[in-house]
């Protein structure tokens, strides 16, 4: 019983930093899934910015060639 408590403790106390560096690592990967979905969002903003730009040409445009058919 001895020996598997002078193994345990080894263990325990390689297991502490090991423990904090996967932990670190998923906060990381949380940190850089976040920051990526962030600039999706903002990607997606952005086309939809673009979309409403070309509606609002179209939009005009048609105005425009109504003008001219009914004249």
């Amino acid at each position: 019983m001895g020996q598997l408590i002078g193994l345990l403790v080894p263990i325990a106390v390689l297991s502490i930093p090991i423990t904090a560096i996967v932990l670190s690592y998923k906060q990381k990967t949380q940190k850089n899934k976040l920051r990526e979905m962030e600039l999706q969002k903002e990607i997606l903003k952005l086309e939809i910015e673009k979309q409403n730009r070309t509606i609002e040409l179209l939009e005009k445009e048609n105005k425009k060639l109504d003008r001219i058919m009914d004249l």
